[in-house]
């Protein structure tokens, strides 16, 4: 792990100055409440299986209290022509993680994706693990995860002219993942998450990347990248659907 250090020299210099404001942050971080808030909504563009534009939702809300953080989060987007359905995606999650040190916690995690126009229209994934901390400066903040759990998937084995079959999916499953983030400045950042569910029947991958810009206050712009991947896949239906964003945010 790297922390940024500084010079002894320049911190005993500078100390009567450092003091005051490590008091003020100290105040600030009091006034904080346990309830934060991520929220977007803009223009999105798909592409693979789909390939259509329309509005999108992204919702994440926090509470975090000591060692507890709790995060709920969701995000859908639809489009139609003709009054016929092109485009069908909806996810949701919950998760709850404990801190068994400043860089050590456990966590559980209810992931729940349905998408009408994937080889995998619903997939479940019931999950608690281990997460480490590596990067914890105010400018990077590195996260890694493992765990294990359970999986429950709707898939299409076979799409032709005149029927769709589908089978149910349900096991044992690996997750593997974490984020990174990367405060360029006061109002400007990148991040970036990744997740790895694992069966024997398919392995799901998720990418995110996002660079956030600030406006106005709570107010800001954000632009994400996002890459979905099914390792198996019926025949005709592309294994990877590609999603590109842009959104005002608040957050708080």
């Amino acid at each position: 792990m790297r922390i940024n250090i500084r010079v002894w020299a320049l911190f005993l210099c500078s100390a009567s100055a450092a003091i005051p404001a490590l008091a003020h942050d100290v105040v600030e971080d009091e006034k904080k409440g346990p309830w934060s808030g991520d929220y977007a909504l803009g223009y999105l563009a798909s592409s693979g299986n789909t390939d259509d534009s329309s509005l999108t939702i992204d919702v994440k809300t926090g509470y975090d209290l000591d060692a507890w953080h709790h995060l709920l989060k969701g995000k859908a987007f639809t489009a139609s022509k003709n009054s016929e359905s092109t485009s069908e995606n909806y996810q949701a999650g919950w998760k709850t993680s404990y801190d068994l040190s400043t860089y050590n916690y456990i966590f559980g995690a209810l992931d729940w994706n349905k998408d009408r126009f994937s080889s995998y229209t619903r997939q479940t994934f019931l999950t608690s693990g281990y997460g480490r901390r590596i990067l914890t400066s105010k400018r990077f903040i590195l996260n890694a995860e493992i765990g294990a759990g359970y999986t429950k998937q709707r898939a299409i084995i076979s799409d032709t002219e005149f029927e769709t079959l589908k089978e149910n999916q349900d096991g044992g499953l690996v997750r593997v993942g974490g984020d990174f983030t990367w405060n360029i400045s006061e109002n400007a950042s990148f991040g970036q998450t990744l997740s790895i569910f694992h069966s024997s029947d398919n392995t799901r991958t998720e990418s995110v990347s996002s660079v956030k810009a600030g406006l106005i206050g709570n107010v800001g712009l954000v632009f994400s990248y996002t890459v979905q991947n099914n390792s198996d896949v019926a025949p005709g239906i592309d294994k990877t659907d590609t999603y590109t964003s842009v959104a005002l945010n608040y957050a708080f």
